[in-house]
């Protein structure tokens, strides 16, 4: 793998992404694509072609022929889009974690980009209107007291629609029902459905519960905690056995709302849900809960995760809504996403001849990528269960390509309606 380095630096010195975030970083960027190796300078955010060979790099990005040859082309396949995902094919990034690695971290996912467009000369992400659905957003937000067991909080939910059915909307890991307002202001989405999208306690405009001394210990939800603060919403709000549509967590709370509190729903939709992850190995959230771990880390890999052919500026705004949360909350919520769902322990619980359950799946989405363990497993291990995989789609589809997920959710909504009468 060659490529034109003067093409290269002329690409990267114009990017407004990479230069803001590169403020401030002075350092020696080393690329080792297969065999063919260059050195960026970068000085006080200002980058470079190095001239001194041989320096000591102090970040290293590296990996074989294998990768960059798949990655490095204008439309790539699934498991090629992004720079962390490269680390499943070979890819290294050294560097110091605290003081390089994490802060830079969106800088460093915007320079495996810059990369693949002076090779592959890969056209800009697809624009349209910034606000699709304008007209239509006339969500309103209200706040309910909710109990859950010994515990209280005052909880933040926003409402639209007029729909018979009620659809109720579950945020992903950290964030908050910012991440579901298209899909509120869809006029056809607004006619079929009441909408309600709320923040967990701890998220969003959701205060910590009542009481809590949230100031002396790690956000750290159990699965059990997750599961009663949904169902005590709905009894809160008085809901009549609402869809339940969750995404990533969301999705996991899916499955596992289905497998013990499906008596007060009518139907779920778990986006991007999984069967388990356990035995993928431990992964260690207690990484995004030390306070020198800058929050980009997290943040810019979930910008990464956004899917390659979104729209720009929503998957930017999924950065801006992660990049806002408390810190260690999304470490709490991936605790239950990474080590704590798994349905084969109780997935034998779902009875989907009662309670119908679909596994719905972006193209783009890492469970796509183990299908031994992913949605497609959710499928394959219980009876009744039906896995839809969404083409171009990706991980945070209701709000990184909002328009697309709506076209593609209306008729699955429509069809699990009538499934569910």
């Amino acid at each position: 793998m060659k490529i034109n380095k003067d093409h290269f630096i002329s690409i990267a010195q114009s990017d407004a992404e990479l230069r803001y975030k590169l403020r401030e970083l002075t350092a020696l960027i080393r690329l080792a694509l297969g065999e063919f190796t260059f050195e960026l300078s970068v000085e006080n955010g200002e980058l470079s072609l190095a001239t001194a060979a041989g320096a000591k790099a102090d970040i290293t990005i590296s990996g074989p022929d294998s990768f960059w040859e798949r990655a490095l082309v204008a439309h790539p396949e699934v498991g090629f889009e992004s720079l962390s995902v490269g680390q499943m094919h070979g890819v290294v990034v050294e560097g110091d974690f605290e003081q390089l690695l994490a802060p830079y971290q969106g800088a460093l996912q915007r320079l495996f980009l810059v990369l693949r467009k002076a090779v592959a000369d890969a056209l800009p992400l697809p624009t349209e209107e910034l606000e699709p659905y304008w007209e239509t957003d006339c969500a309103i937000g209200r706040y309910v007291f909710v109990q859950s067991g010994e515990a209280k909080a005052r909880v933040y939910y926003e409402e639209a629609g007029h729909g018979p059915i009620t659809l109720v909307l579950q945020h992903t890991a950290g964030a908050d029902s910012r991440q579901y307002r298209h899909m509120l202001a869809n006029p056809e989405l607004q006619r079929r459905f009441r909408m309600i999208a709320w923040d967990l306690p701890s998220h969003g405009k959701s205060l910590p519960p009542i009481g809590s001394r949230w100031w002396e210990e790690a956000y750290r939800p159990t699965k059990v905690e997750l599961l009663d603060w949904s169902t005590a919403i709905v009894k809160a709000l008085q809901l009549d056995k609402p869809i339940y549509l969750g995404c990533s967590v969301g999705g996991q709370l899916a499955l596992d709302l289905a497998a013990h509190h499906a008596d007060h729903y009518r139907a779920f939709v778990a986006l991007n849900g999984w069967y388990e992850i356990r035995s993928r190995g431990h992964y260690n959230n207690d990484l995004h809960r030390k306070p020198t771990t800058s929050t980009d880390f997290f943040a810019s890999r979930i910008l990464a995760a956004t899917a390659p052919g979104a729209p720009e500026a929503s998957a930017q705004e999924v950065y801006w809504v992660y990049r806002s949360n408390f810190p260690g909350v999304y470490a709490g919520d991936n605790d239950y996403f990474m080590n704590q769902h798994d349905l084969r322990e109780d997935g034998h619980l779902i009875d989907t001849t009662k309670t119908p359950v679909l596994v719905v799946t972006g193209e783009f989405d890492g469970s796509q990528l183990y299908p031994e363990n992913g949605g497609a497993a959710v499928a394959r291990h219980i009876p009744g269960v039906e896995h839809i995989v969404l083409p171009g789609l990706g991980h945070f589809a209701p709000s990184d390509d909002p328009v697309r997920f709506c076209e593609a959710i209306i008729p699955i909504l429509d069809r699990l309606a009538q499934q569910s009468e």
